[in-house]
């Protein structure tokens, strides 16, 4: 009998870093050839690549839309993260990890 590979396991939190825990799934997407995407033009930059708006949330963006089914098979996840169908999402440190969808150009209204 063929047994399944192990999962690897993802810490709720690290230490007081709110996003460490995530690095395994980010080097994970970058070695798939995902690269980091550039946030909006809003928020500040942390050193760890999250980019955090005006709220306190963080986002770490790629340019491409992630591998939700790569990851679901390769870590073994706590219940504080979420897999969506378009991004990672962390409801116990306030961070996710998402595809960053290009913006269109500003609508503009007719009078």
């Amino acid at each position: 009998m063929v047994m399944p590979p192990k999962k690897e396991p993802v810490a709720e939190k690290l230490n007081d870093s709110r996003t460490a825990h995530l690095q395994p799934l980010i080097d994970f997407l970058k070695a798939q050839g995902n690269p980091p995407g550039q946030a909006p033009g809003y928020g500040s930059v942390g050193a760890d690549g999250f980019y955090f708006d005006r709220d306190g949330f963080g986002t770490f963006y790629f340019e491409q839309p992630l591998d939700i089914a790569a990851l679901a098979a390769h870590f073994a996840l706590p219940a504080s993260i979420l897999l969506g169908k378009t991004a990672v999402s962390d409801s116990r440190n306030f961070v996710s990890i998402s595809h960053l969808v290009p913006q269109g150009p500003p609508i503009q209204l007719d009078f």
